[in-house]
């Protein structure tokens, strides 16, 4: 029972700051670099990671001249259409072996 109390409690608390938790390998040396800048913008890690993940996307979309956000909202409030995919009954599919076999 306090095992899914706390599992609530930690998932309640990822979505209300709207971040989420995920593994990676990152190089050494990059670790070390961004770890420095962390310490000397007196910033948290995730944070220093968030501004320079930020800046990347920002120079992307404008080499690009796209905006990410945009794809990602029109992926999300796509709708199929209501045209189901037909497929050939039995009865059209013996009818064409019979025509190719002529």
């Amino acid at each position: 029972m306090f095992t899914k109390n706390l599992k609530y409690i930690i998932m309640k608390q990822i979505i209300t700051n709207n971040k989420i938790r995920f593994t990676t390998l990152i190089n050494k040396d990059l670790l070390s670099q961004i770890k420095l800048i962390s310490y000397f913008t007196n910033q948290k890690l995730n944070e220093t990671i968030n501004e320079s993940l930020k800046i990347y996307i920002k120079d992307f979309e404008s080499k690009n001249n796209t905006t990410l956000n945009s794809i990602i909202d029109l992926q999300n409030n796509f709708t199929p259409l209501n045209n189901p995919i037909e497929t050939p009954s039995n009865t059209e599919i013996e009818d064409n072996k019979s025509i190719s076999k002529k």
